[in-house]
């Protein structure tokens, strides 16, 4: 796994951060990171636990907050009903999603055009060089990894287009959050936009942490309590845990 903690351009909330560390206090890392999501915020930030605890303490910890936050959890989040899919987000969730969200519009901008003209149309004559940031290209990745001449003309033709659609994608999910206490209702289509855009965010985060495989994935379990990256993943792991809640409402 990387060491470094590349967030240019995409960072996690400075209070969002704040919150990992309180849980981390509360809960240890791993039940911070692996699992954080509802009751990370709910319960970690809301009502700290002195971290100065005797040893062995974590587990009756994590039993507790998992048995004081169940209803919680269950009015919260993606659900399907009669009249569609509905979302509720507490505060703090609705926060960090928009606070996400809000980045990924300077994250996806497309490569200058140096031709007057071709910035006119819309129209590349010439291939973009490959995205240089890591994040980007995962979200972008090229077909034609062996054919130089057909990943440039792929980048040519698709790369604006493809940033484009990501943005929008972004942009309609950013202006459809709700409010603490509010009820979205959510349309296929408007599923499948949010299904989008939680897996790039996720994605985006992942490439930042440097994330590859299953293994690098599991390591962030056994981060020490001051590693730079541990509110990262603590939000990398809301993101999970947030998609895969939206992937099996929408089975």
């Amino acid at each position: 796994m990387a060491t470094g903690l590349p967030s240019r351009g995409f960072a996690v909330p400075a209070w969002a951060a704040g919150a990992v560390r309180v849980a981390v206090g509360a809960v240890g890392v791993a039940g911070a990171v692996g699992v954080t999501a509802r009751w990370l915020w709910a319960v970690g930030w809301r009502r700290p636990v002195p971290s100065a605890r005797p040893v062995g303490d974590r587990v009756p910890r994590l039993a507790a907050i998992r048995a004081t936050t169940q209803g919680w959890m269950r009015v919260n989040g993606f659900r399907r009903t009669s009249a569609g899919i509905e979302l509720r987000l507490p505060r703090l969730e609705s926060t960090l999603l928009t606070e996400l969200l809000e980045q990924v519009d300077g994250l996806l901008q497309p490569p200058p055009v140096d031709d007057p003209l071709e910035a006119l149309v819309g129209l590349r004559d010439t291939a973009p060089p490959p995205p240089e940031d890591p994040a980007v290209a995962r979200l972008l990745p090229d077909p034609y990894p062996d054919d130089p001449m057909a990943s440039g003309d792929f980048r040519r033709r698709r790369t604006d287009e493809a940033l484009a659609h990501k943005r929008d994608a972004a942009a309609r999910v950013l202006a459809a959050v709700p409010a603490p206490g509010d009820v979205l209702l959510l349309d296929e289509a408007a599923a499948q936009d949010w299904l989008t855009v939680l897996n790039d965010l996720r994605l985006v985060l992942g490439t930042r942490l440097g994330l590859t495989d299953d293994e690098s994935t599991e390591e962030l379990d056994r981060l020490s309590p001051d590693d730079p990256r541990l509110p990262m993943a603590a939000v990398y792991s809301f993101l999970t845990e947030l998609l895969d809640e939206l992937t099996r409402t929408l089975l």
